[in-house]
């Protein structure tokens, strides 16, 4: 149930993060996650080690880490057949037409 959810926002908070550190109050302006969602799509972020929070100033800042910084360059991982279930699916189940 959370997971689409959790996937959706840790989405958009690491593209607002993308150019640098961002003040919190600014992140949660710009996302469309509200009370307690953002506070546990931010949590999920940085329990996995993608986003690290950080004081500047009186001032609370996130920012990537060294690992979101990879991770958000990669798209879905396919499998070695490139998401088509291995060479023969498209026989086993569609015949040929």
């Amino acid at each position: 149930m959370f997971g689409r959810l959790i996937r959706i926002g840790g989405i958009q908070i690491m593209d607002n993060l993308k150019n640098g550190p961002v003040k919190i109050s600014q992140v949660k302006n710009s996302v469309s996650l509200y009370g307690s969602a953002f506070d546990l799509v931010l949590s999920e972020l940085m329990i996995s080690g993608l986003v690290r929070k950080f004081d500047k100033d009186g001032e609370e800042y996130i920012e990537l880490t060294e690992l979101g910084r990879n991770i958000i360059n990669y798209g879905p991982y396919y499998g070695p057949y490139g998401g088509y279930h291995g060479h023969k699916h498209h026989e086993m189940y569609h015949g040929y037409w």
